[in-house]
């Protein structure tokens, strides 16, 4: 038997799946295969599990517990596959090839499913090819002590979530099974200077530059993951992760966002010489309201806001004026400044979410 990290890591390969009915047609019929003795289904210890021609599987009874697009189909070829995950959890993986209509073998009745019942007592669902036709999709779903329906999506994993060691309610939920390692498990966090941190309620605790040891994690280490927003008080941050087995360590999912450090955009230099052109009207920036703004006459030598009507030089690279308050400065205002016979912008991006597509001068102009 194989042993992965993850139900995602069983079902990514056919190696080491056995091939139980091997491309010969099965029209209503049942295959009957050996199945486990640590899973239990409406009460009953799954011993054999039945596959059906007509897109179901059934755990210690010949009944239709997990359906996938159940109709008067055929399954062409069966593979079964036994194993654990992480060195811990048992698991069986159900493979069902076929058609949802017994008298069709084409692209728009084909059929693949994968059916993965786990010692932790979920059940694993996913679609790998579905009827190009709508009008053969048929029902999905689990029929237990309680039923619960739900529309396959190719590729796309549903986990029926054991609610008792019966296997008589099921929860149904996105993705794959949630399995944590059974040990003993500790967190840490380090930064780039090598200094090792513990935290409890939100806080930081230097512990300083320490040997990593078992002593050292069973003491100082948390079993909860760290908020992320610890992480970003530190300089290249790492997450330090020990449990006390040689085991292989289950995988880690994180959801993580880019926040890109405040960043000026500089505009061109434009030209506002020519004779026809006495002055600025408004400016009309097409931005969110995370933008900052700043405004130079003299090619960037000096960048300036306008506060209350009244002009004032900055010296910073990063802070300038709203877009509310730039398009707020009227033409009188524009005059004081704007007599370079040039301007020329700075925005600056704020946090992550902010935009800046456009910055519209319009200007007042003689008539020719």
């Amino acid at each position: 038997m194989s042993d992965y990290g993850s139900v995602k890591d069983v079902l990514s390969t056919l190696e080491n799946m056995t091939i139980t009915r091997n491309n010969t047609k099965n029209d209503d019929g049942t295959d009957t295969l050996s199945g486990v003795d640590w899973f239990k289904m409406n009460g009953k210890v799954a011993t054999n599990v039945y596959v059906n021609g007509n897109c179901w599987v059934g755990f210690g009874s010949s009944l239709q517990h997990v359906n996938v697009c159940n109709r008067d189909g055929a399954s062409w070829t069966v593979r079964r596959e036994e194993g654990t995950i992480i060195g811990y959890y048992k698991f069986l993986r159900i493979r069902w090839e076929g058609y949802t209509l017994y008298s069709d073998s084409t692209d728009k009745t084909r059929l693949i499913f994968d059916v993965v019942i786990v010692s932790s007592g979920d059940i694993c669902v996913r679609a790998e090819v579905l009827p190009k036709d709508a009008n053969y999709l048929g029902w999905s779903g689990i029929k237990a002590g309680n039923s619960i329906e739900y529309k396959p999506a190719v590729g796309v994993p549903v986990t029926f979530v054991h609610k008792d060691n019966e296997g008589k309610q099921f929860e149904l939920a996105e993705g794959y099974p949630v399995l944590l390692d059974p040990y003993n498990r500790r967190n840490l966090i380090s930064d780039g200077a090598g200094k090792v941190y513990s935290y409890k309620n939100d806080t930081l605790t230097d512990l300083g530059k320490v040997e990593l040891t078992a002593e050292l994690f069973e003491e100082h280490g948390v079993e909860t993951m760290p908020k992320g927003e610890l992480l970003l008080a530190l300089s290249n941050p790492k997450l330090i992760l020990w449990h006390d087995s040689s085991n292989r360590f289950p995988n880690i999912v994180a959801k993580y966002t880019g926040i890109p450090k405040p960043q000026p955009i500089i505009t061109n230099n434009v030209d506002m010489s020519d004779r026809t052109i006495i002055g600025i009207e408004k400016v009309i920036p097409d931005c969110d309201e995370n933008m900052l703004f700043a405004v130079s006459f003299d090619d960037g030598a000096n960048w300036w806001i306008c506060i209350d009507g009244n002009w004032v030089k900055l010296s910073e690279e990063l802070s300038g004026m709203s877009k509310s308050a730039i398009m707020a400065i009227g033409a009188d205002i524009w005059a004081e400044k704007a007599t370079t016979g040039q301007i020329k912008y700075r925005a600056v991006l704020t946090d992550g979410n902010a935009f800046l597509k456009s910055i519209k001068t319009d200007y007042l102009n003689v008539e020719e």
